[in-house]
């Protein structure tokens, strides 16, 4: 097959990123919806020491896997000319790697959880490590999908992946599985996203492997891979479950995994749809800067509401919604909240970096942050988890000047023009905290159910009649696209 077969999108990309951003939602908003149903039930059934086993094992295995060549399908996407050569070759490759590190893993499991001093979870190694195979076998047909911009595909593959795997963790909590539940339901989406891949990419491997086709993807494709290792490593679980035991690196996780269930809807509506559109205007500086810019817009205006509300009501709704157990994650979940609201941010961030074929810029980015990381948990271990997630919240926003000098860069947006993207939202969102702490004040004789059904709507409207005053050109821009969208 030609290169005109996988080129990228070249006509209507408004429309397509738009219908994109659309699917993209449903592809991240479905699997958050259906885990946190199968989150909050867990919670009730499990103990912060079985979600820190889980989450060890997973960090574990997560580590072993980031060794594999996943980046290569990232080159994939972002390769301008593209044969039917270097399809098969990245495959193969994904394939060949995943295999020796799951038998590596395999055989190691023994002496590596002896070595992280909680041997109870080598079944739970072997049984997680299985995903390495699942996740690269898809790196092609996912790459295709993304590629194309068909992410109606991707959406129904995560969908039926997420509610398949959200049945069988509830069907065996019932049945008494225990943390079992959980392990195996990971596993699970590995397995039904792989095979929904295939079906929706409608592609399958053949033999055409070639030296060149490596060379070809090399460069960007290492890169990309080092930055693949470097955000799925989690060596600070690993530490904090060694060192401090599997009950503190539940409330940790736990605290983490509450955030990361708004960070997956936001970045996952936007970063994979942003990464495609940059990387086909790679050779239009001025739309590639308004694009940017508009997602950056997109990106503040739907993540700042989102974690700002959650710190400001996660003190009554944690305990209400998960347990009294979990009241000890609630100050850890407030900092998460400043993590992740970063993280929202860097989404895009990254998907212009790398987009432009500077993933190198964007890996030593990520060493750097991991690295500190690392250096943070290991200094304030003994001071507990609150400490931890302070000291990488702080480390976080020291080090954030460094991304947007990456940025304005390759782009020649002043600073200024820039953090200007923010300013409205971050201004709504106070007014919407302050109108919670009034109703919170008025209806403090209400049950806290009552307070929060009532402070969440308020409040949200409070917010959006804001921004619609401070930044009424550009949404009405983003309706038109919309429009667009449905007339096409």
């Amino acid at each position: 097959m030609n290169d005109i077969a996988y080129a990228h999108l070249s006509s209507r990309r408004s429309i397509a990123a738009v219908r994109g951003v659309l699917w993209s939602t449903v592809n991240a908003a479905v699997p958050t919806i259906a885990g946190s149903l199968v989150f909050v039930m867990s919670s009730r059934y499990l103990l912060p020491a079985d979600f820190g086993l889980v989450a060890l094992a997973g960090g574990l295995a997560a580590l072993a896997s980031a060794f594999a060549p996943g980046g290569f399908g990232d080159a994939v996407v972002q390769r301008s000319a593209l044969q039917k050569t270097h399809l098969d070759t990245t495959f193969w490759l994904c394939i060949g790697s995943a295999t020796i590190i799951y038998l590596l893993l395999f055989v190691l499991a023994g002496p590596i959880a002896s070595f992280v001093n909680q041997p109870e979870i080598v079944n739970l190694l072997r049984l997680l490590g299985c995903r390495v195979i699942f996740d690269l076998a898809a790196a092609v047909p996912n790459a295709l999908i993304t590629r194309s911009m068909s992410f109606g595909l991707t959406a129904m593959r995560t969908t039926v992946a997420a509610i398949a795997s959200g049945i069988l963790c509830v069907v065996m909590l019932i049945m008494g599985y225990g943390l079992w539940a959980l392990a195996v339901s990971q596993l699970l989406i590995s397995v039904v996203a792989c095979v929904a891949a295939f079906w929706s990419a409608g592609w399958r491997p053949g033999l055409d492997i070639r030296v060149q086709s490596v060379l070809d993807l090399a460069r960007y494709g290492l890169f990309a891979s080092g930055s693949r290792f470097l955000q799925m490593m989690s060596v600070d679980q690993i530490i904090i479950g060694a060192l401090v035991g599997p009950a503190s690196l539940g409330v940790f996780n736990f605290a983490k995994r509450v955030c990361s269930m708004l960070n997956d809807v936001i970045a996952g509506a936007l970063g994979g749809v942003s990464y495609t559109l940059l990387s086909s205007l790679q050779n239009e500086r001025q739309k590639l800067n308004d694009a940017f810019l508009l997602g950056t817009f997109a990106s503040a205006a739907i993540s700042f509401p989102a974690f700002v509300g959650l710190a400001a009501i996660a003190a009554d709704a944690i305990p209400e919604f998960f347990g009294a157990h979990w009241a000890e994650a609630v100050a850890p979940i407030q900092v998460f909240c400043v993590i992740s609201l970063l993280g929202c941010i860097g989404s895009l961030q990254s998907a212009l970096v790398t987009s432009q074929g500077k993933s190198d810029w964007w890996f030593w980015y990520q060493l750097g942050s991991q690295l500190s990381n690392i250096a943070v948990v290991l200094l304030f271990y003994r001071h507990g988890v609150l400490a931890i997630t302070s000291a990488i919240a702080l480390k976080t926003l020291v080090s954030w000047p460094v991304p947007i000098a990456m940025v304005t860069k390759l782009t020649g947006i002043s600073p200024a023009k820039y953090m200007s993207q923010f300013v409205a939202p971050a201004a709504a969102s106070a007014l919407m905290v302050a109108s919670i702490a009034v109703m919170n004040w008025h209806l403090s004789g209400a049950s806290l159910l009552a307070r929060i059904g009532a402070e969440v709507p308020a409040s949200g409207l409070v917010y959006i009649v804001v921004l619609s005053t401070l930044s009424h050109a550009r949404l009405n821009y983003v309706v038109s696209l919309v429009r667009n969208r449905h007339r096409s």
